[in-house]
């Protein structure tokens, strides 16, 4: 899809890497989305699961 490894995709997604900024670019542009969209739907996945401090 972006030029990135099947294997390494998948250990980004599970949380066992993190990409690097040019990485984020190249996914975003796979996806057709800005890279700012992109990183707005991840923060706003990794808030629904975080832990809730109530």
């Amino acid at each position: 899809m972006a030029g990135i490894e099947r294997s390494h995709m998948g250990k980004i997604e599970r949380g066992e890497h993190v990409p690097t900024l040019p990485l984020i670019l190249k996914i975003a542009r796979a996806l057709k989305c800005s890279s700012a969209h992109l990183m707005t739907l991840t923060e706003a996945k990794l808030a629904e699961s975080a832990p809730s401090s109530d």
